[in-house]
């Protein structure tokens, strides 16, 4: 069965394990890999072969009495694998996505009369969504490496995108097996997608979950340390991962996250994840500089918040898929008075969040700088793979968002998201139907439309967007 977002099928083994002498066991870790880019990456299977290792004559002809010989052996043994191994094995590959969407006419508020619902026209619009250029590899099969070259949304016709550095770390085993420390600019382990959606043919859905929106995202999406690993749980198996880094930290904080998850059975995997600021955290934007990148809005002056939640995923050899997450971010925020100022000035504030940030919804009367709030995401995502001849697969899909964060404002300029922040609530549904074609696991075809459903001046609104995303795995041989 074609694996809707872990390649394991024997075509993907084929088409995109390097040819050598591994066996076909050896060969599929490295083949899931390829596939999902850094979310595997510590499963590569690039230990030395011990057929290959040739013996040392000096140490088989040293004389060693038994005794001695029992309490080298280890030592020995690593060395000659270690100095005998090839000393670099890796690859290059990456994703590439071409992108069209469609937005039908949207609410918004009358200038001259705030009340009053107007429609907004919005174009179609093309782009290269995602363009990566992956190298991952290891040094003597054990010091892994991995590098992530990206430059999202560079589809425009009058402007090049530069290629910016995604993820860059280096790895190396402290009790193989079962603990790992990498380092250097790494995904950070959290709920299902964060490692896998620039891998964009391995999955379900167009569109990330609400979480990882880049119009508001709810933490940093990289980190700087991790410490992972795996253990036996009984029959099941259990994976763990504790990351820290410079996220959005000031000087006094200290950020903290914590990944685990439980593979109960072949078909069954349910973990939790937490962040922590860990302290004082600070915007990664001003004002006026465009959506955050991490939890952090534009107008705050510090925000000491958590995230707590769960995620849970079924997936079954007769090809059901059913992955669902609820998460809530808590923040202790403060806000700074002069980029309220700012907000105020743009003119696009509405009742609500004019009352929200000033006192008695008047600027002039004082800015209200207390910022709690907690933001709420929840998905629900069910597909079908139906499998076609040998290498193809159709997978209808069905997915259910919910979103809420009463801080948020609609201009994405600002540091707003064009979504919650339009809204009378700062609430809203989106429900999707849609469908992937992959004539080859390595190629993606998806089409998929989106109803927006939130309350707009009073009313409840409604309104579809339609997608299409054509992506591909690429790799060199």
């Amino acid at each position: 069965m074609v694996a809707v977002w872990l390649w394991q099928t024997s075509a993907t083994q084929a088409q995109v394990e390097p040819q050598g002498d591994s066996t076909a066991d050896d060969a599929e870790p490295a083949a899931e890999q390829v596939a999902v880019g850094e979310a595997e990456a510590e499963s590569v299977d690039l230990e030395v072969d011990p057929d290959t290792v040739a013996a040392d004559d000096a140490v088989e002809e040293a004389p060693l009495d038994e005794a001695a010989m029992a309490a080298a052996w280890g030592e020995v043994v690593a060395e000659r694998e270690e100095v005998k191994a090839k000393v670099f094995e890796g690859r290059i590959y990456g994703f590439i996505d071409a992108y069209v969407e469609k937005v039908a006419d949207t609410p918004a508020r009358d200038p001259n009369q705030p009340s009053r619902t107007i429609y907004e026209t919005n174009p179609y619009e093309f782009d290269v969504l995602n363009a990566h250029v992956m190298i991952q590899g290891a040094v003597y099969g054990r010091y892994r490496f991995f590098i992530n070259l990206a430059a999202p949304g560079s589809g425009s016709a009058a402007e090049d995108e530069a290629l910016g550095l995604r993820n860059a770390w280096v790895e190396a085993p402290l009790i193989p097996g079962y603990l790992n420390v990498r380092a250097g600019k790494t995904y950070r382990r959290f709920g299902l997608y964060n490692e896998i959606l620039d891998a964009v043919p391995t999955f379900i859905g167009i569109e990330p979950p609400e979480l990882f929106d880049s119009d508001h995202f709810m933490l940093t999406r990289t980190t700087n340390l991790m410490l992972f690993g795996t253990a036996p749980l009984g029959d099941a198996v259990l994976e763990y991962a504790v990351t820290t880094g410079n996220d959005e930290r000031s000087d006094e904080a200290f950020p903290l996250g914590l990944d685990v998850y439980v593979d109960a059975t072949s078909w069954l995997r349910i973990g939790t994840s937490f962040y922590t600021s860990g302290g004082p955290a600070v915007p990664t934007y001003a004002v006026g500089e465009g959506s955050p990148k991490g939890g952090v809005l534009n107008w705050m002056e510090e925000d000491s918040y958590y995230i707590v939640g769960g995620y849970a995923q079924v997936q079954l050899e007769s090809g059901l898929i059913a992955q669902a997450e609820y998460w809530e971010a808590h923040h202790d925020a403060t806000r700074d008075a002069d980029s309220l100022a700012l907000l105020a000035e743009s003119g696009t504030l509405h009742g609500r969040q004019m009352s929200r940030f000033f006192v008695g919804g008047d600027p002039a009367a004082g800015a209200r700088l207390d910022g709690d709030y907690v933001v709420r995401t929840a998905y629900l995502r069910l597909g079908y793979e139906i499998p076609v001849g040998n290498t193809a697969a159709i997978t209808p899909y069905v997915q259910a968002d919910y979103y809420s964060n009463p801080e948020t404002v609609a201009e994405k300029s600002l540091g707003g998201d064009a979504e919650a922040g339009i809204t009378d609530d700062g609430k809203f549904q989106k429900y999707t139907v849609g469908m992937v074609f992959r004539p080859v696991p390595q190629v993606a075809l998806k089409v998929d439309g989106s109803g927006h459903v939130q309350k707009f001046n009073g009313d409840t609104e409604f309104y579809p967007e339609l997608r299409l995303s054509f992506s591909y795995l690429w790799g060199i041989e």
